[in-house]
């Protein structure tokens, strides 16, 4: 029994070594992480989950150091702190990282559980449900024992789960993603071999987990930026609604570009055609509009240009389409109404605008057509645009940027495009928009 004796008291003095020196570690991680002076909330959620680690260790070192019964107990509410509270800070931390919203419940329901937890090892002594022995060298678990740690792996794998998922998007999350994968998944991993007694051992050996968790999660934050990473992520979240706005103002430019070019060569059409025919009147008239419309291009061309959104630039849909349907003299076009404009589809003016625009940019430019109709339906829950003209039409629709620009326009609005052609047929675009 000596040597038993001697043996544990070497055991206890080597682990008291050990939890000192992981706590140690967690403290100096903590201080690197204060220093670099995040402000985010996330890394101050980080630090309570490193705080929470270095209570559970406390507690091991206070278990071996423990005389009586009342130190001990006291010893174990101190180790309990961080056990109940660990997952789910660390869930909270995964999920103001990687931005998630929370329901209420979500954002409530795993705190209150972890206090109820926390309550009951607080009344153990009266209903004995989370440890249901407490004694020197005999300590049994109860049934909320194992909810309790239930719930700190589900939370922790589903903060870890968000974070893997997170993590892809970013150049260096490869190694990050790994790195930190492995600081969630050895402590677990320790106290599941705790746990079922795949080894021996009157002590946690929990805890020991968080010493290489600590190294792990430095390097992960030092080398490869990983508490950066979400600032990162929007920087490049960022580029890509510039890059995105860009592309709309290169295609507003397409547009209005393409719309009066094609629509002042119309108009000089017109003109040689009356100068020719000695008509001065209309020759007069047809210059006229032209310069009319050469000032609005330069306008609408400076406004986007300039990255001014004219989103609502008319109040009525009726208004666009109808100054539209008024430029064009070189063939027919008729605009029908069905049902009543109203300022409940005023937000869908601009897309319709743009749709009906480069309809009669395309039909003056490729269609070789004498006439062209516009048809508006407007009905409760959608607004239908029919553009259909008599021209040569085609067999196979070519996407360009006109008609590439009215898809992703239309589709922007949740609504649906059909471009419908064929050879001698004319060309027809079929548009519905939800209000």
């Amino acid at each position: 029994m000596a040597g038993t004796v001697e043996e544990n008291i070497v055991m206890a003095f080597v682990l008291g070594i050990i939890y000192m020196l992981v706590m140690g570690a967690v403290c100096f991680s903590m201080a690197v992480l204060l220093l670099r002076g995040k402000e985010e909330k996330y890394n101050r959620i980080f630090l309570v989950c490193q705080g929470l680690a270095v209570i559970w260790c406390s507690s091991q070192v206070l278990i071996l150091l423990a005389d009586t019964k009342n130190e001990l107990i006291a010893a174990y509410l101190l180790g309990n702190l961080g056990i109940c509270f660990i997952g789910v800070f660390w869930y909270y931390f995964a999920v103001l990282y990687t931005g998630k919203e929370c329901h209420k419940v979500r954002r409530y329901l795993p705190v209150f559980l972890s206090v109820v937890h926390y309550f009951l090892v607080l009344t153990n002594g009266w209903h004995h449900l989370y440890y249901a022995n407490f004694a020197f060298g005999e300590i049994r678990h109860g049934i909320f024992f194992y909810t309790n740690v239930a719930m700190t792996y589900g939370f922790v794998i589903a903060g870890a789960v968000l974070l893997y998922k997170d993590l892809v998007k970013h150049k260096d999350s490869r190694q990050a993603k790994g790195l930190v994968a492995a600081s969630v998944l050895i402590p677990v991993f320790l106290n599941v071999i705790y746990l079922t007694g795949l080894v021996q051992s009157a002590f946690d050996i929990t805890p020991l987990g968080f010493g290489v968790s600590v190294i792990l999660i430095l390097r992960a934050t030092i080398k490869y930026r990983f508490l950066d990473l979400k600032r990162e992520l929007i920087i490049t979240n960022e580029k890509f609604l510039l890059e995105k706005e860009r592309n709309r103002i290169a295609q507003q430019v397409h547009d209005t570009a393409g719309h009066t070019l094609t629509m002042i060569q119309s108009y000089m059409k017109l003109a040689q055609i009356a100068d020719k025919n000695q008509e001065r009147n209309k020759t007069q008239e047809y210059l006229n509009q032209a310069r009319e419309l050469t000032s609005q291009g330069i306008k609408e061309l400076r406004e986007s240009i300039n990255q001014l959104r004219r989103e609502a630039s008319y109040e009525l849909v009726t208004q666009g389409v109808m100054q539209l349907a008024d430029q064009v003299k070189e063939i027919s076009v008729e605009v029908t109404v069905q049902g009543e404009d109203s300022e409940k589809y005023s937000h869908l003016s601009r897309v319709i605008y743009d749709t009906v625009r480069e309809s009669v940019t395309n039909t003056l430019k490729y269609a070789q057509a004498s006439r062209l109709e516009i048809i508006l339906r407007f009905q409760p829950e959608s607004v239908e645009l029919i553009i259909g003209d008599d021209g040569k039409g085609c067999d196979a629709i070519m996407e360009s940027n006109g008609v590439r620009g009215i898809r992703e326009r239309v589709k922007a609005q949740n609504g649906t495009v059909k471009f419908i052609s064929s050879k001698g047929e004319g060309f027809l675009t079929r548009v519905k928009l939800p209000v």
